[in-house]
């Protein structure tokens, strides 16, 4: 095999494995030489080595991805856990305020009765009114 063209392979293999840099192409009495250095006499014929790519790893966008999957989960658990409490919040308040709507009447009522009864049946009608008011300062005190 020809020195010449060894010497190039060799240069070639080296210039890849390195960062880009300038090799040489010498043509002289018919003989190509490959360099790092410029041509002491002859043709010459400047090649530029690219760099090689950047090494990239395929696997990080696949993790980036799985990571923003299960993040994106947990964020819509947390919101189902946040809608359902809110809901069951809601739903006791309003229960709270049909009760106390159910107190108010109650005590309406008992009043009324008290109002109207007779001399025989005013005491037990003035206790009922007023043990349904106490109810309901007790169950609603607003």
């Amino acid at each position: 095999m020809n020195k010449a063209l060894i010497f190039a392979a060799a240069t070639l293999l080296a210039a890849g494995s390195a960062s880009a840099q300038t090799v040489y192409k010498c043509v002289k009495d018919g003989q190509t030489s490959y360099s790092e250095t410029p041509c002491a006499a002859g043709q010459l014929q400047i090649l530029a080595v690219p760099e090689p790519p950047p090494a990239v790893d395929k696997g990080a966008a696949t993790r980036q991805d799985r990571v923003a999957s299960q993040l994106e989960f947990v964020r819509k658990q947390q919101e189902q856990r946040e809608d359902a409490a809110r809901a069951r919040g809601s739903n006791q308040l309003e229960a709270r305020e049909k009760h106390c709507a159910q107190l108010r009447l109650d005590q309406k009522w008992a009043a009324e009765d008290a109002a109207g009864a007779n001399d025989k049946t005013r005491d037990a009608a003035q206790l009922r009114a007023h043990r349904a008011a106490e109810k309901l300062a007790a169950a609603c005190p607003n």
